[in-house]
C-alpha cells in the first residue's frame, strides 16, 4: 500500500468458501465499522460494500483522501487482529450506537 493511503479492509476475504454471509468492510488501522452488506458470495461483494457504491466512495474520499479497498486475504492482515480493532473502536463508541462485528 502507498504511503498516506488509508486501507479498508473487506471481510470474510475472497478466497473465504462462506457463502450466503455478511461482508464488512472496516478502516485497518482503527478497526472502525464502515459498512456490512449480505452478499451470495465473496466475489460480489467487493461491489456490494464498495466499487458501486458513489456515494460512499464520495463520503470516504471526502474523509479519507486516498484509499484503497483489499479483502482481508490481500493484505498482511490476521482477521483475529482486525476483530480485536473493531472491539477496541466499538468500546470507545457511546453504548446506544455500538455495531461490532
Amino acid at each position: 500500500m502507498e504511503k498516506g493511503k488509508v486501507l479498508l479492509v473487506i471481510t470474510p476475504g475472497r478466497k473465504s468458501r462462506k457463502k450466503n454471509c455478511v461482508f464488512h468492510i472496516l478502516v485497518a488501522e482503527t478497526g472502525e465499522h464502515l459498512a456490512s452488506h449480505f452478499s451470495t458470495d465473496p466475489v460480489f461483494a467487493y461491489g456490494d460494500l464498495y466499487l458501486t457504491r458513489e456515494n460512499r466512495i464520495k463520503e470516504w474520499k471526502e474523509r479519507f483522501g486516498d484509499f484503497e479497498v483489499k479483502y482481508i486475504d490481500e493484505t498482511d492482515l490476521k482477521e483475529e487482529e482486525l476483530r480485536e480493532r473493531n472491539k477496541k473502536w466499538a468500546d470507545s463508541l457511546p453504548k446506544k450506537v455500538v455495531k461490532e462485528i
